[in-house]
């Protein structure tokens, strides 16, 4: 990949992504950091998307979509490449002009993203943030249903016209890999934040230029943490948060912690899983131990990691990162998991590793890490020398970079 220009020239960039950048999750919660990482280096960032949940502050930089009633992604409407939101997607483009589009999810916008670099003869920079095939997998009632909608339904829109390898995965996850790969094939250049998942991509006949820039935490949310408080409670504290969806494992979270007495868990999070979630806590022996805390935003939930002993992080097979992984980075607090692939993001030294992914398995480490908590302090120790490695402004010129090469390939540049 090539150096970042020193050239000091301004980019004009147009995002697109299926959620909002207000919302919860790690996709938002990366785009919001690069987008400011990117205005402070004075690119222009535009964000085209689909309208909040709630009412949010005006801002010139988000331009809102058209949804289509009845269709839904992970719970959120869809804004499919209609000719209306192309006609206001035109209208934008006519009067900010951009040099780059960068497309950040493989829907209804980030089909309307690829669609409106081709009419304007940009070039097209894909994100690619998400494992499909394990989501469908393991939240949808239908899984092959749901998997081979979304193949036809992308398909129409987008093509590919290659097979995919074949490799051992099930039929639900062939289908759930072909839109993955026919929105990063229809790509310039495409970015993902992990070698893993690059290696999976690659293996799924993915063959653009292909460049692994890690996701990053906002640099005023880390610089503005607090201390932490040296004072250990009686239980260690544990923490978990994301999404209340089947493949990040909240409810084995609970059951993990419900096993290993001598642990409190403080749970951050919205999602389909809550009505379960309040179910499985509200239980003779859990209501003082657990505690939900609903949706906070990202500043409170990296205070609430510098107030806690350990992150559980029982998801595996199913990220190709995991923002909290990262921001568990940025606020030093210790990982438990049980996937081989944190260590990617996760320094060594600074996590543990369940001897497999069973709720008993993260349970014996819970109490392992209960009875040696200065092992505990050795971990922080080791977090704290790799924070700055988590900083957005680490990856943002690697992020420019990969624009001005697409430019530079389009024959675009001046």
């Amino acid at each position: 990949m090539s150096e970042p220009p020193g050239d000091g020239r301004s980019l004009r960039i147009a995002m697109f992504a299926d959620f909002h950048p207000a919302t919860l999750g790690g996709i938002q919660t990366s785009m919001r950091a690069q987008r400011a990482a990117l205005e402070r280096l004075g690119h222009r960032v535009t964000v085209f998307t689909i309208p909040p949940p709630e009412p949010t502050p005006p801002d010139s930089g988000i331009v809102v979509l058209t949804t289509t009633g009845g269709m839904s992604v992970n719970g959120y409407p869809v804004a499919l490449p209609t000719r209306r939101n192309a006609r206001l997607i035109d209208t934008v483009f006519a009067e900010r002009g951009f040099d780059v589009v960068h497309a950040q999810t493989t829907y209804g916008a980030g089909i309307a993203g690829l669609r409106a670099a081709r009419r304007h003869g940009l070039p097209v920079v894909q994100s690619m943030h998400s494992r499909d095939d394990s989501f469908i997998e393991r939240n949808s009632p239908f899984p092959y249903l749901a998997a081979l909608t979304m193949r036809v339904l992308h398909g129409g829109f987008v093509g590919l016209r290659k097979e995919l390898p074949r490799l051992p995965e099930s039929r639900t996850a062939r289908h759930a890999w072909r839109p993955l790969v026919a929105q990063a094939q229809a790509a310039d250049h495409v970015v993902v934040p992990t070698r893993h998942f690059a290696q999976r991509l690659a293996a799924h006949g993915m063959d653009r230029p292909l460049h692994v820039v890690s996701n990053g935490v906002d640099d005023d949310l880390v610089r503005a943490l607090p201390e932490r408080s040296r004072d250990r409670g009686r239980r260690m504290r544990v923490l978990w948060c994301g999404r209340f969806s089947a493949e990040k494992r909240p409810l084995d979270a609970v059951e993990a912690v419900r096993l290993a007495e001598g642990c409190t868990l403080d749970i951050y999070g919205a999602g389909a899983l809550e009505t379960r979630l309040r179910s499985a806590v509200d239980r003779p022996g859990l209501r003082e131990r657990v505690r939900l805390h609903g949706e906070v935003s990202q500043a409170e939930c990296l205070t609430a990691m510098r107030a806690n002993d350990v992150l559980l992080f029982p998801s595996a097979g199913c990220d190709t990162q995991g923002m909290v992984l990262l921001e568990a980075v940025a606020a030093g607090i210790p990982v438990l998991h049980c996937d081989p692939d944190v260590t990617e993001t996760v320094p060594e030294g600074g996590e543990f590793r369940a001897r497999d992914a069973s709720t008993d398995a993260l349970a014996e480490a819970l109490r392992l890490l209960a009875q040696q908590r200065d092992r505990l302090d050795a971990m922080r120790e080791v977090l704290a020398r790799h924070a700055d490695r988590t900083l957005q402004s680490r990856f943002t010129e690697r992020l420019v970079a990969v624009y001005t090469e697409a430019i530079a390939a389009s024959g675009r540049l001046p």
